[in-house]
């Protein structure tokens, strides 16, 4: 790896390496240069969108593709949990009071919920009530947790398109029930057009795209 002229890594350089480590499973090097990338002084949120997200973004199409297959993607997984648990008190909160309350979960059908993971902790390090519900969440499951918590907002991920009827189902079903907060939706099988088709009330394409919509909806409903 490059160095500069002082002999030490850049922080752009480590955050370049990362991506290939998450790509390569490599879960001992994710974590030695999570914590290199901070000791350099990039800042969690650079990590997570320059470094862990795209390579996360390259494990799912290679997963899509047929190239990795289910112990790729846990392998992945696990060394992406580890190094959002360094990076987690290093991303900065808002203090007081919660702002909102959140329930998110990756839609039935769907198992990926590495990008539906990170737009948690962002956004309850920026002070919001989170409600993770994971992975391959049935329509009711996404009603009935929404009225139980009085959710503000549900946040919903689909990475590949066969989950997208099943995301469109439960968003109808939202709107119909009791459920008086706003949808936002997000994920790599869908776009800003197909968002609007289904009767979501935002799209966001990363995390942090999706903190300023949610911070947007919420201040909307209290309005």
């Amino acid at each position: 790896m490059a160095k500069n002229e002082t002999g030490t890594t850049s922080s752009d350089e480590l955050i370049a390496r990362l991506r290939e480590q998450i790509i390569e499973l490599d879960e001992a090097g994710v974590e030695a240069t999570t914590l290199a990338a901070l000791d350099a002084g990039a800042p969690a949120k650079q990590i997570i969108a320059e470094g862990l997200g795209p390579g996360m973004e390259s494990v799912g199409k290679s997963f899509e593709e047929g190239e990795y297959f289910v112990p790729e993607l846990l392998l992945s997984a696990r060394a992406m949990g580890k190094a959002l648990d360094l990076l987690r008190p290093h991303l900065e909160g808002t203090e007081g009071t919660s702002p909102g309350t959140v329930v998110l979960g990756t839609v039935q059908g769907d198992v990926h919920e590495i990008g539906k993971s990170i737009v948690g902790i962002v956004l309850a390090a920026d002070g919001f009530e989170v409600h993770d519900l994971g992975e391959d969440v049935p329509p009711q499951d996404f009603v009935r947790k929404a009225m139980e918590h009085g959710a503000d907002v549900v946040g919903m991920s689909a990475l590949i398109s066969l989950a997208v009827s099943k995301m469109a189902e439960t968003v109808m079903m939202l709107k119909e029930s009791d459920f008086g907060g706003q949808v936002i939706v997000g994920g790599a099988a869908l776009t800003h057009e197909s968002a609007e088709g289904i009767g979501a009330d935002a799209f966001a394409a990363d995390a942090w795209e999706a903190l300023r919509k949610v911070r947007s909806l919420v201040g909307g409903l209290a309005t």
